[in-house]
């Protein structure tokens, strides 16, 4: 309704003149009251081409003359003089009471066409206010930011999206350098005294991928698009339309496609490889043991035989290592208490947690909940989480071990307090054979996802550099027996 959009206050009239000279305008008057559009035509007085007046024939109530008109009708405060004659005029200007106003002709038409411009400006101002409303609502339910920068580089409006995720409302940020939030619109648009150079910006469209990482180290990928407006026919830029959209689901789906058909690559290259250099390598530690059997050769000879021996066996390590990884094996699953895992895995590493000075604190779900696995796989899996951590800290540190239900996982969570991972290193950490330490072998980590992958788990890294890192093992909850 109009009414809901601006306050209408209601003019309540009557008419007076002849009834064969009623012209249009006593019908445009007609139709204005039945729109309700402020006015209200509450009576009439109307005369035949005889003089007489005339009593029906009209949907609003006819009197004989204007006394019982205004008597019948208290609340008429204008009579709308409709003939133009100057005698009616005359004669209605000497009868009206003086809380009655007289519009003549001329006045009527001029107040009517004014009305009707009123009326289409009301129309118009619903239409626009309906059409924003719709537009702001539709906009507000994209789960993407959307705002728009003005020509002074500072933001103009913005979507619920951005106010909820930014904490601010929407008049807070109105006025906010959007560089503020996105960083990463350095890249797509000039920048001058700090604030986007709005004027120099060239008519197309930009999009950069980047990546955060949230407070609990968590890491996220967005992409930002940026849509520049420029004046209708000219190409002098003034608003841009900026668009930030979370595609970390998508980002980790193509991340583990992309490793799963690394993995197959390097799973046939590994397997090959290994099983070329273990024959030879066999015999070079077979041939080695024969030698340090030899009474004839010297200490100094014997003790570069025992390297060649140490150095052969720890290649064959790797190489079981290699073929463990690549194998595939059909796993035998159970229901397993996460809290014994962690507490038989932590009995074996005590002693080297002590003699690290790492302090441990085993925060266990009371509850003991269970999850599908198997025993000794998770429990080399947490094994090798923690030796990562203990690595991580050679000075000491802490280390916490907790065990909990959510979201429709059991989990186990190794958190340390270590110089953390970068962001650009956090995204190889799951990489077959690629390590930071000196002597690693880069396989715990894609050993251990892939342990969990074939559980129907999944492994979870958090870390923020100078904050330490947390990885959870995410195993499916149990059936209910």
């Amino acid at each position: 309704m109009l009414e809901d959009f601006i306050d209408i206050k209601k003019d309540c009239i009557g008419i007076v003149g002849r009834s064969f000279a009623l012209s249009a305008l006593s019908l445009m008057l007609h139709e204005s009251s039945r729109d309700a559009a402020g006015i209200v035509l509450e009576a009439g007085v109307l005369i035949d081409e005889s003089g007489n007046p005339l009593q029906g024939g009209h949907d609003f109530p006819l009197y004989a003359d204007v006394e019982s008109m205004l008597s019948a009708h208290p609340s008429i405060a204008m009579v709308f003089e409709l003939s133009g004659e100057p005698e009616m005029v005359a004669q209605l200007r000497s009868s009206l009471p003086p809380e009655v106003a007289l519009v003549e002709l001329p006045a009527a038409r001029f107040f009517l066409r004014l009305h009707a411009t009123d009326r289409l400006w009301i129309a118009c101002k619903a239409n626009l206010m309906q059409t924003q409303a719709l537009f702001k609502s539709v906009v507000d339910q994209f789960p993407e930011d959307i705002l728009i920068v003005g020509p002074d580089g500072v933001i103009l409006d913005c979507n619920n999206h951005l106010a909820e995720r930014s904490g601010l409302s929407l008049s807070e940020l109105q006025g906010r350098n959007p560089l503020d939030f996105y960083n990463s619109l350095t890249f797509l648009c000039p920048v001058k005294d700090g604030f986007i150079d709005v004027s120099g910006m060239l008519r197309h469209n930009d999009e950069r991928m980047f990546s955060e990482s949230d407070e609990q180290g968590k890491m996220h990928y967005y992409r930002l698009y940026v849509y520049p407006i420029a004046e209708e026919g000219t190409d002098n830029v003034v608003q841009l339309v900026v668009i930030c959209r979370n595609i970390t689901e998508r980002t980790q789906i193509e991340q583990r496609l992309q490793q799963s058909e690394r993995m197959a690559t390097v799973g046939e290259l590994s397997a090959y490889i290994a099983h070329e250099i273990r024959n030879p390598l066999m015999a070079m530690g077979g041939f080695a043991k024969a030698l340090m059997k030899d009474e004839s050769i010297d200490s100094s000879g014997q003790e570069k035989i025992k390297i060649i021996l140490e150095e052969a066996q720890r290649l064959d390590r790797l190489l079981k290592s290699i073929l463990s990884f690549v194998r595939s094996k059909d796993v035998q699953k159970n229901n397993i208490d996460v809290n014994r895992v962690a507490a038989d895995a932590m009995q074996l590493l005590s002693m080297g947690c002590q003699l690290q000075e790492i302090e441990v604190d085993m925060d266990l779900d009371p509850c003991h909940p269970l999850g599908v696995g198997g025993t000794e796989q998770i429990r080399q899996c947490l094994i090798n989480l923690v030796k990562n951590s203990m690595e991580a800290m050679p000075d000491g540190g802490r280390l916490k071990i907790s065990s909990g239900i959510s979201e429709g996982h059991v989990w186990l969570e190794v958190r340390d307090s270590g110089p953390g991972i970068s962001d650009d290193l956090r995204t190889h950490v799951f990489d077959p054979f690629y390590s930071s330490k000196v002597y690693g072998n880069g396989l715990g980590l894609p050993m251990v996802k892939k342990i969990m992958e074939e559980f129907g788990g999944d492994v979870e890294l958090a870390s923020r550099p100078g904050k330490g890192t947390s990885v959870a093992l995410l195993l499916r909850k149990a059936p209910v027996a």
